[in-house]
Order: structure tokens, then C-alpha cells, then sequence
């Protein structure tokens, strides 16, 4: 009896092993059928096992596969049981991200509301759903608004001053620490209406939680290279984003916010005021600016829609959305922009001081306080970032799926719906047909008549089209803040603590420094 049971088992286990043998086989055998140039996978890891093994982080990989690629036009690759198409021509990368942007929208994650609910936003947001919210959004990050929270993110800019400044010259510092604590008192001003502090007080709760949320989580990885995951394995084994400590407490927060300020009539000209707004149907009052018109015109253009919807209910499990998205995608991004920034600028003298210059060229023609007119007389400062936002882009990869089946122009190829595509931003920008010596740092590059010279759609560091981050003026002005105020008054080099080259970190696909930012600051 004891034997035939055995014998079942076994068979069942060698049954089951053979059926997932021949799956996979199936399954890597999608690029052959397609005549699509691949790269070969490992059976069980696809050509992840540096991931999941924890050797490279995700946007490395991804450069990796975006080389091995060349001089294809695009190509596969597979993560763990999916097949990924890599596209690595600005044409094509034109046609995906907007001219047949019908027919390839969505970014491809699999998002159940009642158990990932602050991850029901606009960026994983599909469809109808989608593009319905992102038309109340669009006045939301104008320049108007800008200039509306410019005072909050300036406050934090004057409090970085006074704790840099606090420092002892030529004392070794982690300017990453630093400059999260900027992006976190940014973002908790602008996005949740709080004093956070953190830049003097470095143990609040609110700085805590947001260390927490870009912990490294395997559970979190598996979930970003499996972003069709099924809800039944995802709340068997908790494979969320973001830790469920961190979804209540920011959940939890902006819940008693919205409550505060709707019974006590309170306002504050900052990102929860305008959702609060569109929740209201007050928006007019606070989202009136003729350029979001032109905005939200381009928008309309782009989609293919000629109307304009506004069906989609702002409910409070909406805004915390909303606001958490912002604080998830602004924090991290920002301050390691800010933190990578000063890195390249302790490593180039030179540039620093063209920099400090023309910071102290326009504040010479003022009484000395920063009005938001002026950021845009800092032309290289802004080349600086940018520069910063090639060589360190944020996030390192767009993702993208098919919704329909799609027609790569000029092939006979055609991807059939529900295909995943991956755009790597990062191997873009060290790619040296469009980059010459990558790895040099050189703001150069972004004056008009170098920008001209390189194809569109090569420089993706906030993605491009209707996909577009919305906040990338936002994004833009706490960063060039955060700059000024720090080389105001000092001049940074690198500590010998300083180890190169920077590491990342494996979660996201974010180019987040695994180790400590070490500078050394002199004032002046």
C-alpha cells in the first residue's frame, strides 16, 4: 500500500515537473515564432538570475540586455515565466510612446485595490480609468501651481542651509542622508500639509516610515518582475510594493487630513488642497490657468480623445492614492537626483564654480531672497541636472503592455495583446551613439545646439507622451532648490570615505545608491 502510494506521488511530482518543463519551453519559444531577435534565458530565471540572485541591480541588468541587443532595432528577453520585448530605437520609441499610443498605454501591473489600495493610482491606473483622472490632474502640476507652492518648498530649502551649515568644514557627511531629509520635509509639505522637520529632527515618523517604504524587499522585487501577478498569490504570501505598515500609516494620515481640513475650513495652496478640490468640485477656484488648457489640449492630442471626461469620483481612498504616488515617486527620485548632483559637482571643481556663479550672479541683483522668477534665470544649473538626469536617471526603465495587438512599423512583425515592453532609459543614456563618453559628466550636453545634434527620444528621464510623469516641473523646481541653497554658501569635495564605483540598490529598477553619499563641506 506503502508503495503504490509512493509511486503516485512520485509520478505526480515528475508529472508536474514536465508540465512546467514544457510550459517553459512554450514559453521561450514566443521570440522564435515571432522572428524577434532574443537573448537566450536560463530555464527557471529567464535572464534575471543576476536579479534574483541579488548580483546586479535591475537597472544594471537591463543595461546588460540593452547591449548584448545591438545593432537590433528591438528584441527579447524573459523575466521569470514572461516574455519582455526591449525597444532600443528612437523611432520606434516614438511610435510606442505616442503615435500609436492606443495600442500600447498601459504600464502593465496588476493592481487589486483591496489589497494593494495605495497602489491604485495614476501610474498603474489603465484605461478609461486611467486617462479620466489623469484629465482632472493636469492643472494640478502647472506653472501656475508651481509658483503656487514655490514658498513651502523654499522654506525647506532655507532649513537645508541652516543644517549644512551646521556642519564641521571638511567633516566627512552622507549627502544622501541629507538630502532625503530635504526631499521628505518637501514632500510632507507639499503633498500631506506637514511641518515634518526632518531635516532637524532625523527620527520623525513620518522620515521613518518613508526609510521603510524604499527598504530592500525581496518580496517587493519578485512583485516588480512578476507585475502580473495573480491577488490570490499576492495575499498568500504579502508580495505588496510597499510594506502594509507603510500603506496604514500614510493611509491613516492623509484620511484625518482631508477630515481636518473639510471641518475646519482649512487651506493650505498645496497638493492635498487640490485634490481635496477636485473632490469638492471646487476645482475651478483653485486650477485656473490658461496654460492648463494648452496642457491639457496636448494631452487630448496625444491620447487621440477630443473630450474632455470627468466621470471618475475623488473619493478619500483616491486622494491617499494620489498623494502617496506623489511621495513615493517625488522623495526617492529627488533627493538621490539631489545627493548624485553634489557627487558629480564635489568630483568637478570646475563645473562647481560655474554653478556657485551664476547663483551668486543672480542673487546679486536682488535683495537676497529667492523669488521663483529667478529659477529661471540658472540656465547651467539647469543643464547640471539634466545632466545628472541622463547619467543617474531615477527611474531606469519604462514598462509598457500592449492592449491590442500591435504592428512594429516596417516589419512584418506583429506583438500580440497583452505583451510586455520594457524601454531601458538607462541603457539609453550611456549609450554612446547618442552620449560620447557616457560616463563623463558634462552639462554641455544640454545646451540647444548639443540637444539638436542627438535624436528625440533619447533623454527619457521622466518617460515621454501622455505617460509622462505629471510632476516633472515639481520634481525640477524642489531639486534646483535644494541646489541652490546648498552651494550658496559653501563648496563640497569628495571624502576619502567615499567608495567608488557607487553601487545601487536591487529593489524598483530606481538607481538608488546602496551605500552612503560621503562629502566634505567648506563654507565660504
Amino acid at each position: 500500500m506503502h508503495t503504490v502510494a509512493f509511486d503516485c506521488t512520485a509520478l505526480m511530482i515528475i508529472s508536474f515537473v514536465l508540465y512546467m518543463y514544457w510550459s517553459l519551453k512554450q514559453i521561450y519559444l514566443f521570440f522564435e515564432k515571432l522572428d524577434i531577435p532574443f537573448i537566450t534565458p536560463n530555464l527557471l530565471l529567464g535572464n534575471m538570475t543576476d536579479v534574483v540572485l541579488l548580483r546586479k541591480s535591475l537597472a544594471e541588468v537591463y543595461v546588460d540586455l540593452y547591449r548584448q541587443l545591438e545593432p537590433h532595432k528591438f528584441g527579447g528577453v524573459f523575466t521569470p515565466m514572461k516574455p519582455v520585448v526591449i525597444i532600443r530605437d528612437p523611432e520606434l520609441l516614438k511610435d510606442v510612446l505616442i503615435k500609436n499610443f492606443a495600442l500600447t498605454n498601459d504600464r502593465g501591473f496588476h493592481i487589486d485595490s483591496q489589497v494593494e489600495p495605495l497602489s491604485h493610482n495614476l501610474f498603474t491606473m489603465k484605461g478609461e480609468e486611467w486617462k479620466n483622472l489623469r484629465i482632472k490632474l493636469t492643472g494640478t502640476f502647472s506653472s501656475l501651481k508651481m509658483k503656487m507652492m514655490f514658498p513651502l518648498v523654499k522654506s525647506c530649502g532655507e532649513k537645508l542651509d541652516k543644517v549644512l551649515a551646521q556642519i564641521p568644514p571638511n567633516k566627512a557627511f552622507d549627502i544622501k542622508e541629507i538630502s532625503a531629509r530635504y526631499t521628505t520635509d518637501v514632500i510632507g509639505t507639499c503633498a500631506f500639509g506637514l511641518e515634518i522637520n526632518s531635516l532637524e529632527n532625523p527620527n520623525s515618523e513620518f522620515r521613518l516610515i518613508g526609510k521603510k517604504a524604499f527598504q530592500f524587499r525581496f518580496k517587493a522585487l519578485i512583485r516588480t518582475l512578476w507585475m502580473t501577478m495573480p491577488t490570490q498569490l499576492i495575499q498568500l504570501f504579502d508580495l505588496t510594493f510597499f510594506d502594509s505598515k507603510v500603506q496604514n500609516f500614510f493611509s491613516s494620515l492623509v484620511y484625518k487630513t482631508i477630515q481636518h481640513r473639510e471641518e475646519n475650513n482649512v487651506t493650505r495652496d498645496d497638493f492635498l488642497d487640490l485634490l481635496i478640490a477636485l473632490k469638492t468640485n471646487t476645482a475651478s477656484q483653485l486650477l485656473h490657468d490658461t496654460k492648463d488648457g494648452e496642457d491639457l489640449k496636448t494631452f487630448l492630442d496625444q491620447v487621440g480623445d477630443k473630450g474632455v471626461k470627468k466621470d471618475i469620483k475623488m473619493t478619500d481612498e483616491l486622494i491617499a492614492a494620489q498623494a502617496f504616488l506623489f511621495f513615493a515617486a517625488g522623495f526617492e527620485t529627488s533627493s538621490t537626483t539631489l545627493s548624485y548632483a553634489l557627487l558629480e559637482l564635489a568630483l568637478n571643481q570646475t563645473i562647481q564654480h560655474e554653478v556657485r556663479q551664476e547663483i551668486h550672479r543672480v542673487f546679486s541683483t536682488t535683495d537676497e531672497h529667492l523669488s521663483y522668477e529667478m529659477l529661471a534665470q540658472m540656465p547651467y544649473t539647469d543643464m547640471v541636472i539634466s545632466e545628472t538626469l541622463r547619467k543617474y536617471p531615477p527611474s531606469s526603465l519604462l514598462f509598457r503592455k500592449t492592449c491590442r495587438n500591435y504592428k512594429i512599423p516596417n516589419t512584418r512583425i506583429t506583438l500580440p495583446e497583452d505583451t510586455s515592453v520594457i524601454i531601458p532609459v538607462y541603457g539609453l543614456h550611456l549609450d554612446e551613439k547618442y552620449y560620447p563618453n557616457p560616463q563623463e559628466f558634462r552639462p554641455e550636453r544640454f545646451t540647444e545646439e548639443e540637444k539638436n545634434k542627438r535624436p528625440n527620444y533619447t533623454y527619457l528621464p521622466f518617460g515621454e507622451g501622455p505617460r509622462t510623469c505629471i510632476a516633472r516641473r515639481f520634481a525640477k523646481m524642489s531639486i534646483k532648490i535644494g541646489l541652490i541653497y546648498a552651494l550658496k554658501n559653501a563648496s563640497y569635495t569628495v571624502s576619502p570615505k567615499m567608495k567608488f564605483p557607487v553601487q545601487f540598490q536591487i529593489n524598483f529598477g530606481l538607481l538608488t545608491a546602496r551605500n552612503k553619499i560621503w562629502l566634505q563641506r567648506q563654507p565660504i
